[in-house]
């Protein structure tokens, strides 16, 4: 079953009582609300963890034209990078605006959070955090009650950390090390 961004803004506005919406455009506030706050809200949570269906790598070309001084290389970021996680390179480096400076050489090998939009690539434990987070922002104006809207965060954090540990455990675990090579 393909999953709308609507179904997502459901799931928040029945949590809150509100009136289902058919569509962003409908002219009710519980639609205004979601329209203002879905992207933004779906963002903030993408970058909060990352992610793995949201987790993408890039080989980045170095920009014509390097750094003022310090660095002597620039990249860009990839196209929809909400957040830079790793820079796969010995040097030292910094992110500066929209950019990886570095005295590393082309080409630079990066793990980054992409922002998804198509909610058929969510995963069945971030739809259920990101209505909730949606929840959270839009109580205050779908009731006008700060206890709903307090609740509603509550129970986000709380879905949140279920969320976090399900995602990390997808994958290898990182290498155990002993407590001798601890010590050493």
């Amino acid at each position: 079953m393909a999953t709308t961004f609507v179904e997502i803004a459901n799931r928040a506005i029945t949590f809150l009582g509100g009136t289902a919406i058919t569509s962003l455009e409908d002219d009710t506030k519980e639609a205004r609300a979601c329209n203002r706050l879905y992207e933004q809200t779906r963002d903030n949570l993408l970058r909060d963890h990352p992610w793995n269906f949201a987790v993408k790598r890039a080989s980045l070309s170095a920009n014509a034209t390097a750094p003022e001084f310090e660095y002597t290389n620039a990249f860009d970021f990839p196209d929809g990078t909400l957040r830079i996680l790793d820079v796969d390179t010995g040097e030292e480096w910094a992110i500066e605006g929209r950019q990886i400076v570095t005295d590393a050489s082309a080409p630079l090998d990066v793990v980054y959070i992409n922002r998804v939009t198509d909610a058929n690539l969510f995963d069945a434990k971030f739809i259920e955090c990101y209505a909730m987070r949606l929840a959270a922002e839009i109580a205050y104006d779908i009731t006008a009650s700060q206890t709903v809207a307090r609740e509603a965060l509550d129970k986000y954090y709380r879905m949140m950390q279920s969320a976090r540990l399900t995602d990390a455990q997808e994958g290898m675990p990182e290498k155990e090390i002993s407590w001798l090579e601890v010590r050493l």
